[in-house]
């Protein structure tokens, strides 16, 4: 049987869509539980800041961001298994690594402009997420584009619709919705 340069062609165009969508699967089987947790992290720091005097909200978010660092790098370890590729195993480090430099870029950005209003300085961290998780959605992972839009969006419209329950609504778009967004991408 003699295959033609162009059935060849084909063959090798399949290929790499299959690939393609099983490396884009497997992405989103990773990043599922990793959003989910940061969900939660969200989820119970932006709740302590409704709660709390502004004294304590650096140690909340202290705590749960070690957690949340603690728990991406035990669950891309336990994810990208040995025997499941180098490229799997420096997936989990490179999504950690971006987490810290979006975290540095967020505390950086606070700390220059001293923000005085405790409403944007409970926002911000939403809208940077948000454009992050955007861009990466632009480049390579769509689902990545609707939850960033989502949460983007859902943070100006906390900062803007409702100033006096501010922390509360971010725990619920922010928290809540990355718990939601690991789901569907664990559905994925």
């Amino acid at each position: 049987m003699n295959i033609t340069r162009d059935e060849a062609a084909a063959a090798l165009s399949d290929i790499d869509a299959t690939t393609g969508r099983l490396s884009q699967q497997r992405s989103y089987h990773i990043s599922g539980p990793i959003l989910m947790l940061w969900g939660v992290v969200w989820l119970v720091c932006y709740s302590a800041m409704g709660l709390l005097p502004p004294e304590q909200w650096g140690w909340t978010w202290l705590i749960g961001d070690a957690v949340g660092i603690v728990g991406t790098i035990m669950l891309s370890s336990k994810a990208c298994a040995p025997g499941q590729g180098v490229a799997g195993r420096g997936m989990g480090w490179r999504s950690l690594l971006a987490g810290l430099a979006i975290a540095a870029f967020i505390g950086g950005t606070l700390s220059i402009f001293g923000v005085q209003d405790p409403n944007a300085f409970m926002t911000f961290p939403g809208i940077v997420c948000g454009a992050v998780y955007f861009i990466i959605g632009l480049l390579h992972r769509p689902r990545f584009l609707v939850i960033g839009t989502a949460m983007f969006a859902a943070s100006l419209v906390g900062f803007f619709g409702f100033p006096d329950i501010l922390p509360f609504w971010m725990a619920g778009v922010g928290g809540l919705g990355l718990i939601i967004g690991g789901l569907w991408m664990r559905s994925a």
